[in-house]
């Protein structure tokens, strides 16, 4: 069985709202929830910032009604390429470096948990234990 985790946003190294998919299942439908999830906790934010999987009609608008700029690079089989900032997609690197750092934690890793609530509860315990580690962080130069 394999699992997706999707993170709306990461702000300052922090998930803001994440969610637990089947791993068959399909990221794009959960766009438009993830962003109310994210604009519950910060009530503006200029631009969601995704991977081609996301580049859809319907997941491009669902951005707009939000005031949000959707900064998702067009896939090579679209018709008419939409607007693009490769120097905003840069940082989705800070969603990769969260994973990588996530993954450090082997039941994050691996997940043990059989049912999706009590994995939903180890991703946030393992979020909120690389939100304190940073915090904590003192070696500011």
């Amino acid at each position: 069985m394999t699992t997706k985790v999707l993170v709306a946003a990461v702000d300052e190294g922090t998930a803001l709202a994440v969610e637990v998919l089947p791993g068959q299942a399909h990221d794009a439908p959960r766009l438009e929830p993830l962003l109310d999830a994210t604009i519950a906790r910060v009530p503006h934010f200029d631009e969601a910032v995704c991977d081609k999987g996301f580049d859809g009609d319907d997941q491009r608008q669902a951005c707009v009604d939000r005031d949000v700029f959707p900064n998702i690079p067009s896939r090579s089989n679209r018709v008419e390429p939409q607007p693009f900032l490769p120097d905003g997609y840069r940082e989705r690197n800070k969603v990769e470096r969260l994973f990588g750092k996530a993954k450090q934690f082997r039941r994050f890793a691996t997940r043990y948990e059989k049912r999706k609530t009590m994995f939903l509860g180890v991703v946030h315990l393992v979020f909120g234990v690389l939100r304190l580690r940073r915090l904590r962080n003192i070696n500011t130069a």
